[in-house]
Order: structure tokens, then C-alpha cells, then sequence
């Protein structure tokens, strides 16, 4: 896979990883991975979602701002 980077991000790139000690190609493919497992965490919590409200395990938005406001008067 290549990818292409304008002159700025890989400047920008270059400059993070020596601050951090590390190649450009290190700290790019962390960050290519960082992101991977975000939106692999991301996709997981629509599925739990989305099984939720299949299930009806759901709250009406009022229920919700009721609830929230009783705790936050108990303080």
C-alpha cells in the first residue's frame, strides 16, 4: 500500500516523530492502527446499540433528562 501525504502533513509527521524518538513510517503506521481499532470499537458499540433497540432496551429521551435532573438535584 502506498499512500500519498501533501509536503505539509509529512512535515508535520516528520516533526512529531523525532519529538517522540521514532521513524515517520513508525509513527505513521501507530497511528494507522490507533485508528483501525477506533473504528473497529466504534462499529462494535453501533452493533451493541442497534441490538438494544431491537430489544427494547431503550429509554424515551424525557425519561432520560428526569432522570438525569433527580440526580443532579440529590447534590
Amino acid at each position: 500500500m502506498t499512500v500519498q501525504l501533501t509536503a505539509a502533513l509529512q512535515q508535520e509527521l516528520n516533526n512529531l516523530a523525532a519529538e517522540r524518538g521514532l521513524s515517520a513510517d513508525e509513527l505513521a503506521l501507530r497511528a494507522l492502527a490507533s485508528f483501525v481499532a477506533d473504528q473497529r470499537d466504534f462499529d462494535a458499540a453501533i452493533a451493541r446499540s442497534n441490538a438494544d433497540i431491537a430489544a427494547g432496551r431503550v429509554s424515551e429521551h424525557d425519561e432520560v433528562v428526569a432522570r438525569i435532573d433527580r440526580l443532579l438535584s440529590i447534590q
